[in-house]
């Protein structure tokens, strides 16, 4: 697979910088080596430099707790807030009977509240099929909302998640989806219809039916309220879970899917949701604080704290304590390049000529969405009325890498890259054209096609523009000048389908080949800023202060980093990794190389991988 771009855009970020970094000359095991007149791969010179060695020696001495402070923002990302040093991430433990946290909350109703924890239970719960009662030493109750008159307990029983909807119905989330001694992450959403239980950011198929509008005020946390008490009684502390629980949040809305998998991607350390009701938030990771603003402070009975060095950098978690050698070669590993080649280039070195590889490939952004028709692979971000753009600017842009044309139907497209249900859609037909839809009461609901045509098994730009009187297809950074007509967008708040159209059960239309780097502006783009996403690759930043309202990279992840926090729920994504070299390396007229063998983690796989620093002019 080959890129079809003309330049490497590196993402810029802003970190705050803690430590003075020093270079320290160690480590026999660090080799380095020239290259003059480079060309790939690297064939070697015979004398050597010390700038490689420098910067080799330079990230093996940096920990990352070195570098990141809390409250860092990275534009155009949301801000997150990164712990340091000082304030490494925490949970609480409840591993006795009467261990236990009861917090005043606000009132929510039962058919618009979401409630969502991680946890990590340390012995198997209540080995019971559904719900029910137990004793205080089998029973597994995680949390508990409401009191005597009405109530929602989530607990453990041994496998699984159940939801005892006041003892109505009791589903369980499924065998063996919460494992003892691994953190999981839950949420219940209660909606009109429903309560239902998400596992790691992914809604099962098992739920509560209900639609009532009672309301559920006082949370417990590790245990449930006992006979005839409440928040406060003496019998408190019956049927304890036993484990770790982290990062509870309680919101007075019913959270999109999307937006809950957006927490599950953002780690255990996540802040909540913003804009989304927040009722409280009781991170546990020094005290039972609410830190939502509304004073819901929990009473800790029995809980002990624990510190860790988890550190969470896009979806990899890596460790405060590690070298920034160590950081940098995980990040590639896992799929968050971008992040690494900001520590690389802007945070650590200050150079823009750097680069890592790792067993002799560049580790540069190289990993790209996959979506294969047999599968039926889609991504879905659930019913978000800000992404239906277009009343009436709008622009979309994409990179798409076709694995062949065949199936993509001969006239209308069946090649669906992104569709805004009931407002826009944007695929290829079995010539290549790129077509768009435009729903709209005088724009009609008919597909309109490009006379120029994009090629199998090369990478594309495509997308369209458009503004209050005419919508332009656009392909490699220009507009094609293709008029339809004038008039508005509907209104929807429909799904949007990343690679396919329908809904899930019922998808069609799926892309076979790669997508990367969707954006959507609520903004008719410039043709010059429109050229300027095409000169940047398949790897180039969105636009910056230009209405950006998604935009999803689908370089390892599905998350959106347009910072409002829309991620597509991935359905048999994959992801492959193709050959890539910056051009200045390629055109270098001098490489300095800095070696050595490191252990590296794949996911939760330690293997010894060689790290190599390369240094270019």
């Amino acid at each position: 697979m080959q890129r079809k771009e003309k330049s490497k855009n590196y993402k810029a970020f802003i970190f705050t910088l803690d430590a003075v970094f020093s270079l320290i000359v160690a480590s026999a095991a660090v080799s380095l080596l020239l290259y003059v007149h480079f060309t790939s791969p690297i064939t070697p010179a015979a004398a050597p430099t010390i700038e490689a060695l420098s910067v080799m020696h330079n990230i093996l001495s940096t920990q990352l707790s070195g570098i990141l402070q809390s409250g860092v923002a990275l534009p155009p990302l949301q801000a997150y807030k990164l712990p340091s040093s000082s304030e490494p991430f925490g949970y609480s433990g409840f591993l006795a009977n009467g261990s236990y946290i009861s917090a005043p909350t606000n009132p929510v109703r039962e058919n618009s509240f979401t409630l969502s924890f991680w946890i990590k239970p340390t012995k198997e719960g209540r080995p019971v099929s559904g719900c029910g009662t137990g004793d205080g030493n089998n029973a597994s109750v995680v949390v508990y909302l409401g009191n005597t008159t009405h109530s929602v307990e989530v607990g453990y029983n041994g496998t699984g998640i159940y939801v005892n909807g006041w003892y109505t119905n009791c589903p369980v989330s499924g065998s063996g989806s919460v494992p003892v001694g691994k953190w999981t992450y839950v949420s219940i959403r209660g909606n009109s219809s429903a309560i239902a239980i998400f596992i790691n950011g992914i809604e099962t198929p098992y739920y509560v039916s209900s639609s009532s509008t009672a309301v559920l005020k006082d949370l417990l946390i590790g245990t449930a309220l006992g006979t005839g008490g409440g928040v406060g009684s003496s019998n408190l502390g019956e049927y304890n879970f036993t484990g770790y629980i982290a990062n509870v949040q309680l919101y007075n809305s019913s959270l999109t899917p999307s937006k809950i998998y957006q927490l599950y991607k953002s780690a255990i350390n996540s802040v909540p949701i913003g804009n989304s009701k927040l009722i409280g938030w009781w991170p546990l990771d020094k005290n039972s604080n609410d830190y939502s603003g509304n004073g819901n402070d929990g009473i800790p009975h029995n809980v002990n704290y624990v510190v860790t060095d988890y550190l969470p950098i896009g979806d990899y978690n890596a460790s405060i304590n590690e070298s920034i050698a160590e950081t940098l070669g995980e990040l590639y590993l896992n799929n968050d390049s971008m992040y690494a080649e900001f520590l690389l280039n802007d945070s650590v070195l200050g150079q823009p000529r750097a680069g890592i590889y790792i067993n002799g490939n560049y580790s540069g952004s190289e990993s790209v969405s996959f979506f294969n028709t047999t599968a039926g692979s889609y991504g879905l971000v659930y019913n978000n009325s800000l992404l239906d753009v277009g009343n009436p600017n709008m622009t979309v842009s994409t990179w798409i890498y076709p694995e062949g044309l065949g199936t993509c139907g001969a006239t209308t497209p069946t090649c669906i890259v992104v569709d805004k249900q009931g407002s826009y859609a944007l695929g290829i037909n079995g010539s290549g054209s790129i077509c768009i839809q435009l729903q709209g009461t005088s724009l009609g609901s008919t597909w309109n096609c490009s006379t120029e045509v994009v090629q199998a098994r090369a990478w594309s730009q495509i997308g369209f523009t458009r503004n209050a009187s005419i919508a332009n297809i656009s392909y490699d950074g220009g507009v094609l000048k293709n008029v339809y007509a004038t008039g508005n967008v509907i209104a929807e708040s429909g799904n949007t389908i990343i690679g396919a159209t329908g809904n899930p059960g019922s998808i069609t239309g799926t892309f076979n080949g790669s997508i990367t780097n969707l954006e959507i502006y609520n903004k008719t783009l410039a043709p010059n800023e429109y050229y300027d996403l095409y000169l940047q690759g398949i790897s180039g930043m969105a636009l910056g202060n230009s209405n950006l309202v998604g935009w999803w990279p689908l370089d390892g992840n599905t998350n959106d980093y347009s910072g409002n926090g829309d991620a597509a729920i991935p359905y048999d994504i994959s992801y492959v990794s193709i050959p890539f070299t910056p051009p200045s390396l390629v055109n270098a007229y001098s490489v300095s190389k800095s070696s050595i063998p490191i252990s590296l983690r794949r996911g939760n796989e330690l293997q010894t991988d060689n790290l190599s620093v390369v240094i270019w002019r």
